[in-house]
């Protein structure tokens, strides 16, 4: 089903959620997916029904509510769109499958304190690297539609691609925007975002392996910590 709303580009938080690379500006781009149901038009605040995936991704525009953006951002607006964006990310991505996903068959090299530690740097380097629509626009104040174009289930429903659309009438632009979700005792938490068949996880796992398999495993964690180090000194 399809639930659309209507607003200004400003108001355009976490629907084209875009992360940048960690360690290098490589893309990769994956296969076109499929799926879908039917289409239902709709503005205003039109929500998806409380527990599906389509809802915990409308959910994450209403914890954005209260970022702030511009040039009078004070310190403590700041400090407080740091711990929104660390709260969405740790209370709606599921990191942990995110980051075995992006380290493929190499998750399975290392040690269970290894992988937790890993976790951990990926999910500071998210905290303190990942942009949201928000604070990269350019183009604020436009009218744009987000169309949730449904739910597709895989793994007896215990995983599903949320597929939106965001059309900013103006330009023309359209931008697909698929996220992957799986199902656990706190609900749908997303493990990738795919923008126009470009997928985070396969990002993260080109550069990973690039990496790990010309220098090693313990180069890669060096590279994100002094990466991370770099982003902190800033």
């Amino acid at each position: 089903m399809n639930y659309a709303r209507t607003k200004t580009l400003q108001g355009l938080l976490c629907l084209s959620f875009l992360i940048s690379p960690l360690v290098s500006h490589a893309a990769v781009k994956g296969a076109p997916t499929t799926g879908g149901s039917g289409v239902l038009s709709a503005t205003g605040q039109t929500n998806a029904p409380e527990g599906t995936p389509t809802r915990e991704i409308q959910d994450i525009e209403t914890k954005m509510e209260n970022f702030k953006t511009g040039k009078d951002v004070s310190a403590e607006d700041r400090a407080k769109n740091a711990q929104i964006k660390k709260d969405i990310l740790n209370g709606t991505f599921d990191l942990r499958e995110l980051s075995k996903l992006a380290l493929d068959k190499y998750w399975n090299q290392i040690s269970a304190a290894e992988q937790n530690n890993f976790v951990s740097l990926m999910t500071e380097l998210l905290e303190t690297k990942a942009i949201f629509s928000k604070e990269q626009s350019k183009a604020q104040g436009k009218n744009y539609t987000v169309q949730y174009l449904g739910d597709t289930f895989t793994d007896n429903k215990n995983q599903a691609k949320t597929r939106t659309k965001i059309v900013i009438t103006k330009d023309a632009t359209k931008i697909d925007i698929d996220y992957k979700l799986k199902k656990g005792a706190g609900g749908w938490k997303i493990f990738d975002v795919v923008v126009d068949d470009a997928s985070l996880v396969e990002n993260y796992r080109f550069q990973f392996d690039s990496i790990i398999s010309k220098h090693g495993y313990p180069e890669l964690v060096n590279r994100m910590r002094g990466k991370l180090n770099e982003l902190k000194a800033k």
